[in-house]
């Protein structure tokens, strides 16, 4: 089975690897690429990993822009189809400019996140690609599920507890990120400045935190009340309940 994955950063990218990596202990193959001024699949990136001849292979996009994501997705499903691909699973994020226009204060709206998923669900119908393009967004980003996994930020710094983090900031880590966190990556960096350090999505800092993640802390959220759209995403990506 072969899977083509569309998101829309670096960040996005590596999050996808490295859970893959851990969902199937490293019995997975899988190809990442780099789509920004370039046609598909795009310039191959330093993330690749196994043979594309395995049973269960991935194709990972880093289109690099929030907005065509989709779009780019649906541009090239039909080369995807005649590839023999089961399907392709676009990842964005809610938080974006259109979202803040949307919205006073800067504030959550489930209104709003079904308006944006419905519409981008009515793109993908509207081409004929219904079922062949699985669209999901992470709310507000995918930090937020980062965030939603916050029992590991003590294997960054043991100062990191949970009691330390409300108590200096505020963030209650026990929480659903999703209904409390309207700029996640922020809230992050907010965490990392508690150790002096800083969080912009940046690769080395995306590569510390997925290294300090194992299965268990997947299977740990998703059994969990946080964070929706990682459980419907990870149901879409692997084709498991």
């Amino acid at each position: 089975m072969k899977i083509a994955v569309y998101v829309e950063g670096q960040t996005e990218l590596i999050f996808i690897r490295e859970f893959l990596l851990r969902w199937y202990d490293y019995q997975i193959s899988f190809r990442c690429y780099n789509l920004r001024d370039s046609d598909p699949p795009g310039h191959p990136t330093e993330y690749s990993y196994g043979d594309e001849n395995a049973d269960l292979f991935y194709e990972i996009v880093n289109v690099g822009n929030d907005t065509s994501v989709l779009s780019k997705a649906i541009k090239n499903a039909a080369r995807y189809q005649n590839l023999g691909y089961s399907r392709i699973i676009v990842l964005r994020d809610m938080y974006c400019d259109d979202y803040h226009s949307e919205v006073l204060n800067r504030t959550i709206s489930k209104q709003i996140n079904d308006k944006f998923i419905a519409g981008a669900h009515n793109s993908i119908a509207q081409k004929g690609f219904e079922g062949f393009i699985n669209c999901h967004f992470a709310i507000m980003e995918v930090e937020a599920w980062i965030l939603g996994m916050g029992w590991f930020f003590e294997k960054l710094n043991p100062i990191l507890t949970a009691k330390y983090i409300y108590e200096s900031i505020n963030l209650n880590i026990d929480r659903d990120p999703e209904v409390t966190e309207y700029h996640p990556a922020n809230r992050l960096n907010d965490i990392y400045s508690l150790i002096g350090k800083t969080y912009g999505k940046h690769k080395d800092e995306v590569d510390t935190i997925m290294s300090c993640l194992y299965r268990q802390d997947f299977i740990d959220l998703l059994e969990s009340d946080k964070c929706n759209s990682f459980r419907e995403f990870k149901q879409s990506l692997t084709n498991e309940a």
